[in-house]
């Protein structure tokens, strides 16, 4: 089984730094244009082009990452300070309705056909909210892979232009480039609230980390 590989997260001196990598289409971040995967070494970047993120807190062992690395430093260096934490705990002890519980995929009939198969459409809910910047939070319920029932998966979509270099825009990425992408508190309170109410599961895995965050 292939290694999942996690995003570098750090702070700078100044600022929480995310450092997304560009050249991996198949990845947990990849680069879209209206939606759909772009080969970045062969393409151009616009500014209208999104940075997808499927983001997430901790790995396999329970070692935090990502977002969960991100809060600690948010909490360390002052972003979030500890009023804050306390009352996104609130909001998240509070949750008691689910994406996964809530939503189903649906597969609707058609009248039409293709080459003797009749077609169907296969729905799948979408919750999003926009956090500024141009900036949005996704959660997306899918098939669970190795189990029955569904999962909700959350996705973090950052524009090209909100990243450094800034010159990125308008020419094909390098070999293995990376970009520096900042996250707003904003982003941060939504992606925990985005966690809290995708799963029963999610829910109690944030507030452990906010316990923690608490306490620490």
């Amino acid at each position: 089984m292939r290694k999942r590989e996690f995003v570098d997260v750090l702070w700078d001196g100044e600022r929480i730094t995310c450092l997304l990598p560009l050249t991996s289409p198949t990845g947990r971040v990849r680069v879209k244009r209206s939606g759909h995967p772009i080969a970045t070494r062969q393409t151009e970047l616009r500014a209208d082009d999104v940075i997808e993120w499927q983001i997430a807190y901790r790995d396999d062992k329970g070692h935090l990452v990502e977002l969960g690395q991100i809060l600690w430093l948010a909490k360390k260096h002052g972003v979030l300070n500890l009023k804050e934490v306390v009352a996104l705990e609130d909001f998240v002890s509070a949750q008691s309705r689910f994406c996964d519980e809530q939503f189903a995929i649906v597969t609707e009939t058609s009248e039409q056909e293709f080459c003797g198969f009749k077609l169907h459409w296969r729905k799948h809910p979408l919750l999003r909210r926009e956090i500024g910047d141009g900036t949005a939070i996704e959660i997306e319920l899918r098939h669970r892979q190795r189990a029955v029932g569904f999962q909700a998966m959350v996705f973090l979509l950052i524009p090209v232009s909100q990243c450094d270099p800034a010159d990125i825009v308008g020419r094909r990425a390098k070999p293995k480039e990376k970009v520096a992408w900042t996250p707003s508190q904003d982003a941060l309170v939504t992606l925990v609230k985005a966690f809290a109410i995708a799963s029963r599961s999610h829910r109690d895995d944030m507030l452990k980390l906010l316990k923690a965050l608490k306490e620490g």
